[in-house]
């Protein structure tokens, strides 16, 4: 059983997961910042040259966020190069190279290489955190039931080796480059004792991102198999038949939202669908099981 919950400290995103179906809705409300509008009305006129040489001559104060959205030359400064350059995308004689970005960030995705249940002590487990939205770089910080097993950097994923089966709280702080906000994702994760097989298990099945909305054009579902006997091939087959890819070395399953909607008129629909993936090990035994994903858009 996978279950992720996120606590919140902005107001960008509201998330939950229950099992192998994912999803998650994002508000609507995430606060763009505009180029070269520095006092966050929206629009960008001479009041934010103003502003922003007020700014620098020490007259006023402006935050992060609105530096970030003075620096229209993203240089990591705002000087007064930036605010010639404001004044002269007023005149209409220069274009800003970036219209706008988010205020605040998104975890698109937070999995590991092996699925709740099916990690055994003393094995390797990666986490991995996916981030968009928001102002890059991004930073993340690991914790396990609480306790800092990674400090905060760039660095969106690692490893760890549980020495004892159980429940372990396993979450992901993220941050913004501009923000101290933080999103809060807590994996509840589930270690068991050694196991043996003679046949491959299926370890691990996720998708590239949680949320899959009318701007995502493709997904990624990724499978990895433990025991038997290695080297594995991979069999991947969508909502019974609609997209397969035959047994390969492959164990990635590219899902082109476009191709099948303009190429074979068949475009997925909002809801679940369900990839059966099968796994074949190098003495011919097999295994497999059923991965749910959801889509969150009408259609395309």
């Amino acid at each position: 059983m996978k279950k992720i919950t996120k606590v919140v400290c902005s107001t960008a995103l509201i998330v939950g997961m229950l099992g192998t179906a994912q999803a998650f809705s994002v508000s609507a409300m995430i606060r763009p910042i505009i180029t070269g509008d520095v006092d966050w009305n929206y629009k960008v006129d001479v009041n934010d040259v103003t502003l922003l040489q007020n700014a620098l001559a020490g007259n006023a104060e402006i935050d992060k966020s609105q530096n970030y959205a003075g620096d229209v030359n993203f240089n990591g400064v705002t000087n007064v190069e930036d605010v010639t350059l404001i004044q002269l995308h007023i005149a209409g004689k220069y274009e800003f190279e970036r219209k706008s970005t988010n205020l605040e960030h998104i975890i698109r995705n937070f999995c590991a290489d092996y699925d709740s249940g099916k990690a055994m002590t003393g094995t390797p487990v990666t986490f991995t955190a996916t981030m968009d939205s928001g102002v890059t770089p991004f930073s993340y910080e690991f914790l396990i039931n609480g306790e800092v097993v990674q400090q905060k950097s760039e660095l969106n994923t690692f490893t760890y080796t549980f020495s004892e089966s159980g429940s372990y709280d396993v979450s992901v702080r993220s941050y913004n480059a501009i923000d101290d906000c933080t999103e809060e994702t807590l994996y509840n994760y589930t270690v068991v004792d050694a196991y043996e097989s003679e046949n491959p298990v299926i370890c691990g099945i996720h998708t590239d991102k949680d949320y899959i909305g009318e701007s995502d054009n493709n997904v990624t579902i990724t499978a990895n198999a433990i025991m038997g006997t290695a080297p594995y091939q991979y069999k991947f087959t969508l909502d019974n038949g609609l997209l397969v890819q035959d047994y390969s070395d492959d164990n990635n399953f590219f899902i082109d939202m476009h191709k099948l909607n303009y190429e074979n008129n068949t475009p997925l629909e909002k809801g679940d669908h369900t990839v059966l993936v099968e796994v074949k090990d190098a003495n011919g035994n097999t295994a497999s099981e059923e991965f749910t994903f959801v889509v969150n858009y009408d259609k395309m």
